[in-house]
Order: C-alpha cells, then structure tokens, then sequence
C-alpha cells in the first residue's frame, strides 16, 4: 500500500497529497516552472517580480491570442534562461475583475495545479498578484494555497501494491514556492496549507471503503487524531450507549455483530484561560455510517459500492477538529460522530419496529434505509443534553432528494433559527460551498407522524429532505432556545466527476464553511 503523508515535525496525518508549500520573497532559481494569475483585463500586465525572459513570455502569450485571460484558462510557453537551461511559464487566467472572488482564485489554483501535474513537474512557483477588488493579497495567497492542495489530492492507499512494469510512472512530488514580497501573505499561506490539510484529512478517512474503516476503526483514526493535535476524545461502545437508552444507533448497528456501533466525542477549547467563560460550546454532529446496505429496504446494487461515503457527516467533523486546532481558533467546539453499519444479518432491524430514542420518542420503521436520522437523532439529544451547546449543526448524506432538488452543486439546510442558517449560508458563500435553504415547519413534522408510534422514519418519497429535517427537529429543543441547522450534504460530499480542483470521489464539503463560521463567531465579526 502506497501512503502520502502530510509531515509537521514529528506528526503524520494522512492527506493524500504528495506537494510541498513554501513561502519565498523571490522565484527559486531551481523552479522548472512559473506561474502568473492574471485577470482578463490586465493578461498583458506582467507582475513586476518576473525576470525579463518571463515577462516577455507573458506578452507574446496575450498578444498571440492563445491565452484570453478567462477564469481557469491556463496558457504556457517555454522559454531558454541559458544554454540547455529552460523554464516553463504558466499564464492562468481570473477572469473578469468585477467577477474575481476566492473561489475564482481558489478554481485557477486548482487549473494550474493540474496543468503541473500533467506535465510532470517537480519545482514551481506560484506568483501572487497584488491586491485585487477588496481581496488583499493575503486573501489571494490563501485561496491559491488551498486550491492548489486539494487539486493534488488522490486517494492512492490502495494503488501501487503489484508488480510494477517499464511503463509505470512513479508519481511526481512537487514542491511548491508561493512568492510574494508582502509580510501579511506568510500567515495566509500558513492558514492556506492548514485549512487544505483538514479537509484533504477528510477525504482520505472518507475514502477508505468499508473493510477498512468500521464504527470500531473510524473511533481508532479519530483518536490517533485527537493525540496528535492535542484535543480530547471519548468513544462510547454499544454497551454505554445501551445503558443510555440510544435505540437509534443500536438498532442499525444491530445488523453487524462483527463491527458494533460507536458514538466518538471530541472536545476542542482554544480559548484563553482568562477568558473562558460558563457559557457552552458549540456543538457539531456528523452522520458516519461507514457502510450502508440499506439493511432489509436494500439499496439497488449498481450504486451500493458509493456508499463507503454515506460516513461523510462524520469525516467532515474529524477534518473540521483538526483545522479548528491546528488553527489554534480561539472557541469551544464538541463534534460528535455517530457511526454505524447498516448491515443485513438475522439480527438487522426491521421495517415495523418500534424503537425508543434516547430522549423517549418512539420511531416506527417503516424504512430501514432511513438510517442516517436514527443514528443522527440519539446524537444530538445526548450531546444538547449533556454539554448544552450555544448553537448546534449536523451534516448528512441524508437524502437522495435533497440531489434531486439541488443537484451537486450545493447542499440543503434546515432549521429551527433564521440567523443561524443565514450566517452558515454566508460562511458558505466566504468558503465557496454553496447552500440554499429549504422550508421546515409544521406540516413536514405532521407528514411523519405515526399512528402506532409518535413518528415514522420515513413517510415515502415526498418531500424526502424536509422529512428528514422533521424528523431531526424531534431531538432538539421545541422552544428553540437551542439554535440548530440541519446540512443535508447528499450531493456535495462526493463527485463522480472531475471538479476544478476536486478529483473523483470524496470532497470533504463543509471543513471550509465550518471553520469560518467558527471563526467569525470567535473573533465577533458580524456576518
């Protein structure tokens, strides 16, 4: 098995990465590669840091019309720095000024990069441009930083273990210098390779299938993790969570005896002791089921093999506790994953079961594929009851019909708190992760009542989100004195295609809103 590895002095978190990011005040003289990001009004303006051989090609480049400067577009000529000495220069295009924003910057990165990858090169440098519009040259040098890293992700655990042949390419590690004169851009890019590490952590633990990561192993990858960053971790077993009365997750996990149900808790206070207060943290719950059959309502079998990523809500918590201390964001978070397998066996629930949630409601099954919100629910009832959070967020892989109605390119939210939702959609926005609110109201938790029970799992294919949403809205508060959203990430936390800077599979969706929600609330900035 061939592993990449993220190093930071004596610690080792697996990325799936294989790129190297330092800041230099100058090009390296050893870069095979420059690469300069212009918008398209100003593709003919080289930055002044260029050498005059690398200005020049830059020029010819707009001048010739091969390179308009569009968003993402990428143009490049070689050129002869000395006899038998060449360099690559790279022009990528931001498109139109007016339209410039991070995730424009973060989507060009993610271009150059696989531009670098394709053409095998080692060295390079990432030129920033000054100031444009109202980002700083900071706010570019971070958003290059990160679309670069998560372009280089792939999952290869469990490529390069054969025989190798003549024709096999050994993968290029790159090292990649981010040049600026300006002091501020130094933490930026730190902030950059921290935030992409969370994330590209995320999409690793999502990736491996399911005979590697089980309930009992994801709680083993969520501890090493918590020792190394520094943060607390509990694991509670089917037998804590038996004498707490959490019927939910015990009844999916009930289908596998080999790979029992887990609930892992992880307690991160970056606050200064002098100003820690009695106030609760803020509380984060992600859907981990680490492989989901469908149990007795099994999944039709041509798509089964994707859901090694229905544990996504959960991977996004890890990756999400790493950033926040790695960050060192001054805030209370507890994240909580609630992890289970959806197994077939003669001891899997059943549709008709009643079960008995750990806040005393009673769920009539009426479909065992709607799982997520079972074990989701015992989650938040213990964790609201327990470490009576400011405001609480969960992520799930919940619906199908939350793709349906949204499609992948933005996930759904729900919830019980207008300003709440508001501020998570604008964290979003920041984050370049796009979410769009859905109603949730009286008549979605009167479409999911019971007669044999007080509600069912699920009332069919109506309106699938919002019933999930309802359902949840059981386990929280009714008066509202806890704010709660409810991220449906069924069409984001995965891609069957290549993305500007996502390759197929896992996208850890939701480490980068998180982390600004977080901080903003930390650091009292209004939304």
């Amino acid at each position: 098995m061939r592993k990449r590895y993220h190093h930071e002095g004596q610690h080792m978190i697996p990325t799936s990465t294989n790129v190297k990011i330092d800041l230099k005040s100058a090009t390296p003289a050893n870069a095979g590669a420059v690469l300069v990001f212009l918008p398209q009004e100003k593709r003919a303006s080289a930055p002044a840091s260029l050498g005059k051989e690398e200005s020049a090609a830059v020029g010819r480049l707009s001048a010739s019309g091969a390179f308009a400067g569009k968003a993402k577009e990428v143009g490049l000529e070689i050129i002869e720095l000395a006899k038998g000495k060449f360099r690559r220069v790279y022009v990528v295009g931001l498109g139109k000024l007016e339209k410039i924003t991070a995730e424009t910057i973060r989507q060009s990165a993610g271009a150059a990069l696989r531009a670098l990858r394709t053409h095998r090169v080692q060295r390079a440098a990432f030129i920033v441009p000054p100031a444009l519009k109202a980002l700083s040259s900071a706010d570019i040098a971070e958003a290059l930083v990160v679309g670069a890293m998560l372009a280089a992700f792939d999952y290869e655990e469990y490529q390069g273990t054969g025989k190798k042949t003549e024709d096999d390419e050994k993968p290029v590690a790159l090292e990649l210098s981010i040049v600026s004169g300006e002091r501020s851009v130094g933490d930026a890019v730190t902030r950059g390779k921290l935030l992409a590490d969370g994330q590209n952590f995320t999409r690793t633990i999502a990736s491996r299938p399911g005979n590697n990561i089980s309930p009992p192993t994801l709680a083993k990858a969520a501890q090493a993790m918590a020792r190394e960053v520094g943060i607390k971790c509990r694991v509670l077993d089917e037998k804590e969570m038996a004498k707490l009365g959490m019927g939910g997750i015990l009844a999916v996990g009930a289908g596998s005896s080999a790979t029992p149900p887990r609930m892992i808790v992880l307690e991160y206070d970056g606050r200064a002791k002098k100003t820690k207060s009695s106030d609760g943290p803020l509380l984060v719950v992600g859907k981990a089921i680490t492989f989901d059959t469908g149990g007795i309502s099994i999944k039709p079998a041509d798509r089964m093999g994707k859901m090694i990523y229905d544990k996504s809500g959960g991977t996004v918590v890890l990756g999400l506790m790493y950033a926040l201390a790695k960050l060192k964001i001054a805030a209370h978070v507890v994240g909580i994953l609630s992890s289970a397998e959806n197994a077939i066996s003669e001891r899997a629930y059943r549709p008709g079961d009643i079960l008995r949630m750990y806040n005393g409601v009673t769920v009539e099954v009426t479909n065992t594929d709607a799982e997520g919100r079972l074990v989701l629910s015992d989650a938040l009832a213990w964790g609201i009851e327990t470490y009576k959070p400011e405001a609480v967020v969960d992520l799930a892989t919940l619906t199908g019909g939350v793709v349906v109605a949204l499609g992948h390119t933005m996930a759904g939210i729900m919830g019980n708190n207008d300003k709440l939702i508001a501020d998570l959609t604008s964290a979003g926005e920041f984050a370049g992760e796009k979410i769009w609110r859905l109603p949730l109201g009286p008549d979605q938790r009167d479409q999911i009542k019971s007669h044999h029970a007080d509600i069912v799992n699920s009332a069919g294919r109506e309106a699938s989100p919002l019933q999930g949403a309802a359902f949840l809205s059981y386990f929280v508060p009714t008066d509202g004195s806890v704010p709660w959203a409810h991220l449906d990430i069924a069409g984001v936390a995965d891609s069957d295609k290549e993305l500007p800077y996502y390759s197929k599979g896992s996208t850890g969706w939701g480490v980068r809103t998180l982390v600004e929600w977080i901080r903003r609330r930390s650091e009292g900035i209004r939304f």
